[in-house]
Formats: structure tokens, C-alpha cells, sequence
């Protein structure tokens, strides 16, 4: 049963099964209190439910004195009923993206509904592979589905494109300024390693100051960033280009995002930096895909092609 604060209830029954005396069928009675044939009651199983949705299985089993494989089987069971049937054709956009979990190269794969936050699909690896069935079961239950968004993976690119070959991909604007934050923290070492003792000094603890955003530094920071471009050159102009980029993403004209990302891309691989060159050249050749992030009557966006 729920605990009274900290102090164990237990319910002590004897139960013994029936037999229908025309059949001789034996059976166990059912009771409304219990689920299934569980040693819990119904109670604590919610009482459980309502703690995990604040707190960790392993915090929950040692607060109810209770073994870790209990609290987990009983989230696992719940998690079973409630997506046990997902109504995959009022889907309209997914998101797909992987994370790591345990220690080595261990990555799981999760698609969720971008609409209602919702998890559609978890399956353990990162591959083509791996994620393909799915797709195609989405390719045929999926009817109202229009967009995938997603990282720049060739794996989920490749997955996408020959199982939902109408959908439209979008590659997403964390990914992007996480593309383009790694190609300034990369120039940051390289370039630190080339400048005298003085140099070395004037860029030691820059790093954060250049990968967040300008206007929402502190004053006293944005001072310090300021002093620190006006002296290097090769800094401002990637610190510069990470700026201009982030206003890609406020371009709602299909034309205007257009001509914007090739004068960006333009000057990125014509800066001399080798890192934001690199940027400029990927950017550019996924650009159907960061311009299917707008949206515009005028000019509809293109199935994807290679470039």
C-alpha cells in the first residue's frame, strides 16, 4: 500500500481461487484495489507514477523502501499502456536526433511529434539502418506528415530521403549555430597557439564570451568581447559571421532567406579561415534544407536534391 509519510503500510489478504463447479475451471478472484496479480495496490503504483514525474526511479525506490526493479517495472508498464497505440496519421512534423547514454559510443535514436512533444519512436543506435523501419511504417500510417527536422546526419538524411521521399527535411537551428559554434571554439585553439605571450594572455577565458550570444551578454562582458575583436581581426570577422547568422532564422521570405544564406556562405568561404570556410561549404550544399525553415507562397519549397 502508499506509505503514511515515511512509515510502510502493508495489506495482509488471503485469497483463495475459485472453481466453477459445471467446468472445474480454477481461477484467481479480482479485486478492484490490486492490478492484476501484482503484490501492490492500485494506490501505491500511483503514488509511484506521481513521484517519477519529479524525481528518478533510483530516488523513488530508496523514499519507499522499495527494490529499483519494482519502481522501474511499474514506469515501464505505464509507458507500455500509454504508447502502446500512437495515432501516427495526425502527425505533421517529427523531429528526429540521438543521444548517448552509458560510457563508450553507445547512442540511442528518438523521433518524437514536434507538435505535441510527444515520443513517437526510441531504438537503440544512430544508423540508417536503425531508424529505417520506423520510416517506413510512418511512410505508410503517416499520411498528414510534411516535415522532418533534424541534424545534418548522413544516415537520417539518407533514411529520410528513400523511405518519405515528399517530405520536406529541415535542419534545425540548434545544429546549425552548433556547427558554426564549434568552427569558432576550433579557430579559438589554433589561432591561440600562433600568438605571442601577450596574445595568449588577451585570449585566455574568451571562449564563452565568443559562443554566447551578444545581446545577451552582461554589460561588463560585452565590454570585455569588445575590447578583445577590435585587436584581432581573424576573431571579429568569425565572431562577426556568427552574429549574421543567427538572423537567418528571421527571415520569413522564401527569396530573401535565399539570397541571404548564399551571401553568407559566399563571404564565409572567401573569409581566409579555414574553419568558417568549412562552414560556409556545408551550409551551401544543405541549403534546401535550411531553407525549408521559412515559409513562402511566393516560392514553394523544391524536393530536395544533392548539391
Amino acid at each position: 500500500m502508499s506509505p503514511i509519510g515515511r512509515k510502510k503500510c502493508m495489506l495482509e489478504l488471503v485469497l483463495h481461487r475459485l472453481k466453477c463447479r459445471q467446468c472445474s475451471v480454477l481461477w484467481w478472484p479480482t479485486l478492484p484495489f490490486m492490478i492484476g496479480t501484482h503484490r501492490f495496490v492500485r494506490s501505491f503504483a500511483l503514488t509511484v507514477l506521481d513521484m517519477l514525474r519529479f524525481s528518478t526511479i533510483r530516488s523513488v525506490a530508496e523514499y519507499l523502501g522499495v527494490g529499483w526493479d519494482l519502481v522501474n517495472n511499474i514506469h515501464k508498464e505505464r509507458l507500455q499502456f500509454l504508447y502502446r497505440k500512437i495515432p501516427l496519421h495526425e502527425v505533421s512534423t517529427i523531429g528526429i536526433d540521438e543521444f548517448s547514454f552509458k560510457e563508450g559510443h553507445h547512442y540511442m535514436t528518438v523521433v518524437t511529434d514536434l507538435d505535441t512533444g510527444r515520443v513517437l519512436h526510441a531504438v537503440e543506435g544512430k544508423g540508417k539502418e536503425d531508424i529505417r523501419p520506423f520510416l517506413e511504417t510512418l511512410a505508410v500510417k503517416g499520411g498528414k506528415l510534411q516535415a522532418v527536422a533534424m541534424d545534418m546526419s548522413s544516415a537520417y538524411f539518407s533514411a529520410v530521403i528513400e523511405t518519405l521521399p515528399g517530405v520536406d527535411i529541415v535542419f534545425d537551428r540548434f545544429h546549425i549555430m552548433s556547427l558554426m559554434n564549434q568552427a569558432i571554439d576550433e579557430f579559438r585553439r589554433d589561432h591561440q597557439k600562433e600568438l605571442d605571450v601577450l596574445g595568449q594572455q588577451t585570449l585566455k577565458g574568451s571562449r564563452f564570451l565568443l559562443l554566447q550570444n551578444y545581446d545577451s551578454l552582461a554589460p561588463d562582458r560585452k565590454a570585455r568581447l569588445d575590447a578583445l575583436l577590435q585587436v584581432n581581426s581573424p576573431l571579429f570577422i568569425i565572431h562577426s559571421m556568427k552574429e549574421q547568422l543567427r538572423l537567418f532564422w528571421e527571415k520569413v521570405d522564401y527569396k530573401e532567406a535565399e539570397q541571404f544564406l548564399a551571401v553568407w556562405c559566399r563571404d564565409a568561404m572567401n573569409s581566409g579561415i579555414k574553419a568558417l570556410a568549412r562552414v560556409g561549404k556545408t551550409l551551401g550544399g544543405y541549403r534546401t534544407g535550411l531553407l525549408n525553415y521559412t515559409s513562402s507562397t511566393e516560392s514553394p519549397v523544391e524536393p530536395w536534391r544533392a548539391s
